[in-house]
């Protein structure tokens, strides 16, 4: 029994291997093993992530690393969660009557980053400012689910200089003690001074050191870092922030 070759229409014996016209084998090709990335998936949780920004004068400086370190921020761990709601406040110097402002209520990171955009760097006594108190009163202001297995909340604080006592008579530690007593991951881009090296070791946060004028290259390095780990550390069931 004759059949025509796949390659050159040639009648050849069904049971050949090779067309004796054009030389072709019938054998199958080798199948090449393709290798795909594997599929990561999202985070099983939604994500609430607080931010508040040091609106000072002080803070002129990384102006520019801020407005570009807080949409690459939001973008990397909104690929990843399955859901992220933002809430984002500016704070600054109370004994200049700058006191904190909630710019975003539990919005998109979106509507957030057009917020962000919208911050007056300026005024403000000399260092040191009221970080903790805005910390603080940024944790009181939203409303944490308090189920892991249905969200974690992160609160991130870009800050220059170190900080005056909290508004509430607690001390750094107490304050990131508190913290992380309700599960919060704490993250802070901020110059390592006392206090708020304080605050972080008693939240088990993890601190992203800064001079008082960062590049924006190095802020979005920062940026990259930061948000690997908030996926990360939510990814494994941690309870204090991973590093990266």
């Amino acid at each position: 029994m004759q059949v025509p070759c796949q390659y050159c229409q040639a009648l050849v014996e069904h049971t050949a291997t090779s067309c004796p016209t054009c030389g072709s084998s019938f054998h199958a090709p080798p199948q090449l093993s393709v290798v795909r990335p594997a599929v990561r998936p999202k985070l099983q949780v939604n994500v609430e992530l607080a931010i508040t920004v040091d609106r000072t004068g002080s803070s002129q400086q990384f102006a520019d690393g801020i407005l570009k370190s807080v949409p690459l921020i939001t973008d990397q761990i909104e690929a990843k969660a399955r859901n992220l709601t933002v809430w984002l406040q500016s704070h600054g110097d109370e004994d200049y009557d700058q006191h904190p402002v909630l710019l975003t209520n539990g919005g998109t990171a979106v509507q957030a980053i057009k917020d962000l955009s919208h911050i007056v760097f300026a005024g403000g006594g000399d260092a040191p400012e009221h970080h903790l108190s805005g910390i603080e009163e940024l944790a009181n202001s939203v409303p944490w689910n308090a189920d892991p297995q249905q969200a974690r909340g992160a609160l991130l604080a870009l800050t220059t200089a170190d900080s005056k006592p909290t508004g509430s008579g607690r001390s750094a530690r107490e304050l990131g003690e508190a913290l992380r007593s309700r599960g919060l991951l704490l993250y802070l881009i901020c110059e390592p001074a006392p206090q708020m090296k304080e605050l972080c070791e008693g939240a088990g946060g993890l601190m992203f050191p800064i001079c008082n004028d960062p590049d924006p290259k190095e802020m979005q390095k920062i940026a990259g870092q930061l948000s690997a780990s908030i996926v990360q550390t939510i990814a494994t069931g941690g309870t204090v922030p991973l590093p990266v």
